[in-house]
């Protein structure tokens, strides 16, 4: 029973320390994607584009 407990430890230990950082700075990533100015234009046409009749 030690071992299954060891070896949940080790994974649980992983996802903290490895995964988290990682999808915390895909976050920001994709957050300063979406708010750099440059994109504006970009995504206030796509954002119309359900309105425009072709």
């Amino acid at each position: 029973m030690k071992a299954i407990i060891s070896i949940e430890s080790v994974a649980s230990n992983l996802v903290t320390t490895l995964w988290t950082p990682i999808f915390v700075g895909i976050f920001v990533a994709v957050v300063v994607y979406a708010l750099w100015p440059r994109n504006k234009t970009l995504f206030d046409t796509a954002a119309r584009m359900p309105l425009r009749e072709d």
